[in-house]
């Protein structure tokens, strides 16, 4: 650390912004693997309404119960899908209807998973930002230059 106070509570000021933007990151890339898997679930179960549409009434299939397992089951009725809506309320709709909410949530799924990633870019820009400042208070240190640096600019305003 610098021998310079001013020097010093800059350094640790840049630590503490530094593992809370790593701390904001961690947090970015649990809800972007939770968005990822949400996306798999929603691209299943398309396959799965694709599926019916070539399937007939009375005919036998393996039905997925989850963690790989299956049970054997009969199809009553291609007729009629039964979505969840939340809150856990389910709605039937036909096939047609059901590919096109099933495809419709998709796309929300990969559009807050695209918003996602552009808020953990530019938080890494503000942690990349960080490690060039301690590096020049490295450096200067190392060269017996006691300078104060300041971290900021432009764009670095509403970072989450």
């Amino acid at each position: 650390m610098s021998s310079s106070p001013g020097g010093e509570e800059e350094v640790r000021r840049l630590l503490a912004a530094y593992q809370q933007y790593q701390a904001q990151a961690d947090g970015i890339m649990r809800q972007l693997n939770l968005t990822q898997v949400a996306a798999e679930g929603l691209e299943r179960a398309s396959i799965a309404v694709e599926a019916l549409d070539k399937s007939e009434a009375g005919q036998e299939m393996l039905v997925p119960i989850g963690s790989g397992s299956f049970i054997h089951a009969t199809l009553a009725s291609k007729e009629k899908v039964i979505l969840n809506v939340g809150a856990g309320v389910s709605i039937e709709k036909t096939p047609a209807e059901a590919r096109e909410i099933l495809k419709v949530r998709k796309a929300e799924v990969q559009e807050g998973s695209r918003k996602l990633s552009e808020v953990l870019a530019r938080i890494d820009q503000e942690m990349q930002k960080i490690q060039a400042v301690m590096q020049q208070f490295e450096e200067g240190e190392q060269a017996g230059e006691h300078q104060h640096l300041h971290l900021g600019g432009a764009g670095s305003e509403g970072v989450v």
